[in-house]
């Protein structure tokens, strides 16, 4: 007689020692049959020993390509179940651990190809050699956590917030809107409390209510990276189709698309002042990754637009400014060094002139790399407390309105982008590497149009 288990997501086998086997997504639904697994498993014991090839290391690349064809291969996740909820894994797996491989052998496919999984592929090998040795096809041993460094996407992992006092509980979850967007960058609120936000690569705005339902918001965009909007509801953008700054609502215009006759390389954020004062930065293109310490200076900057459409250069030495953003009261300008060691800060006079430049606080996220330093400070938002959010490689980092570190929310992916939303801006909307998260918050962001 022929058992068939199908539980929609996940079918799994358990006893008292903990999940022996679960099974996800895609191999739910396969059959099970107790005569013919006894006769395979009795097969399997009595299979001679063999001596088996090393299973290779796969790149991230590699392994996305047969994650992408999950009917060619079976992951198998030799972890315990604590571990695999706690760091995560790919897609579709089958779990049995490193330690029942001989019980449950009967229950992997011997027609697919299999991949053996773990922390950093130490116990992945180990099973790879035990299985190459039982007749199974074994084409690679893979490390899930080497491989999330390689910019790799793990599944299943829950995400939970320390506590910072005044900013998230202990244990806040951090809820994952939607992942798939073709970029991701630039949120604003919206008075309704939704998140528009830049799909850039698909050019495009998307917007996300706050019942969580998803939606184009304008197309094209001109390669918008970047929102603001201004005191009277006007949608402002940097564009890098054509790199400019342009309002795109109600009215389409070229705000500014040179300083002094040279045309902006790639404008990367802005910060909208209510005095109507924009400041954007510029970082230009990036150099290929592993070329930057032998490739020429790249031209960079940091600008203000005033009201009446003129142009003034902020700085123009800083590595690769990036994240822009106002305090509560507009009285300092905040800029992230994607490349530097800490957040840049500005005084920000009554006319929208800036000075007194200065480091503000030092990034969690950096660190030195073959390329050179490098903090992935990205974009920043503000409460109305005036403390400091900035997206950064460590994750969410949040500072006292005097640049104390108070903690870091860690994401699934890089963040790129944040910004303040829901009803009662209590909502924390992170944006990065195509995906879009929220986190419930004890605070409340700048009562002011964007972010």
């Amino acid at each position: 007689m022929s058992v068939s288990v199908r539980v929609p997501g996940l079918f799994a086998i358990t006893s008292s020692r903990g999940v022996l086997a679960a099974m996800m997504l895609g191999l739910a639904g396969m059959a099970i049959a107790p005569a013919a697994a006894q006769t395979a498993a009795a097969a399997a014991q009595t299979a001679p020993a063999q001596a088996a090839p090393a299973a290779p290391g796969l790149t991230r690349e590699q392994i996305d390509q047969l994650i992408a064809a999950p009917g060619d291969v079976v992951f198998i996740d030799v972890r315990r179940a604590d571990e695999i909820a706690t760091i995560g894994s790919v897609p579709v797996y089958l779990n049995i651990q490193a330690s029942e491989l001989d019980r449950f052998a009967a229950y992997i496919p011997r027609d697919r190809r299999i991949v053996t999984l773990s922390n950093h592929a130490g116990r992945a090998r180990r099973a790879a050699a035990w299985l190459s040795g039982q007749g199974y096809t074994v084409i690679g041993a893979v490390g899930v956590e080497d491989y999330a460094a390689q910019g790799g996407t793990l599944y299943g992992r829950t995400f939970l917030t320390p506590a910072i006092a005044g900013v998230v509980a202990q244990g806040t979850r951090v809820e994952v809107i939607r992942e798939g967007f073709d970029g991701t960058e630039g949120p604003v609120a919206l008075p309704d409390g939704s998140i528009v936000f830049t799909e850039n690569r698909a050019d495009r705005l998307i917007r996300i209510a706050p019942d969580n339902s998803v939606s184009t918001y304008l197309a094209p965009s001109g390669g918008a990276n970047s929102l603001a909007i201004g005191a009277k509801g006007e949608l402002v953008a940097v564009q890098t189709a054509t790199p400019r700054v342009a309002r795109l609502q109600p009215t389409a215009q070229v705000l500014a698309g040179d300083f002094s006759g040279k045309p902006f390389s790639r404008p990367n954020d802005l910060a909208l002042a209510r005095t109507g004062d924009i400041y954007f930065s510029d970082p230009g293109v990036a150099p290929p990754a592993g070329t930057r310490a032998s490739s020429p200076p790249v031209q960079t900057g940091f600008y203000r637009l005033s009201p009446r459409g003129a142009v003034t250069l902020i700085a123009d030495d800083i590595p690769r400014p990036n994240g822009v953003a106002l305090s509560a009261d507009e009285k300092t300008l905040y800029v992230a060094d994607s490349w530097g060691e800490h957040l840049i800060a500005y005084d920000v006079a009554r006319d929208g002139s800036v000075s007194g430049r200065g480091n503000f606080a030092r990034l969690a996220g950096f660190k030195t790399t073959p390329d050179g330093p490098v903090s992935g400070a990205d974009g920043i938002a503000v409460d109305a407390t005036g403390r400091v959010y900035v997206a950064s490689s460590a994750g969410v980092e949040v500072f006292s309105p005097t640049g104390e570190g108070l903690g870091v929310i860690a994401l699934p992916k890089q963040p790129q982008n944040l910004a303040f939303g829901g009803a009662d801006r209590a909502q924390l909307y992170v944006v990065g590497r195509g995906s879009v998260y929220r986190i419930a918050t004890q605070t409340r962001g700048v009562d002011r149009p964007g972010k």
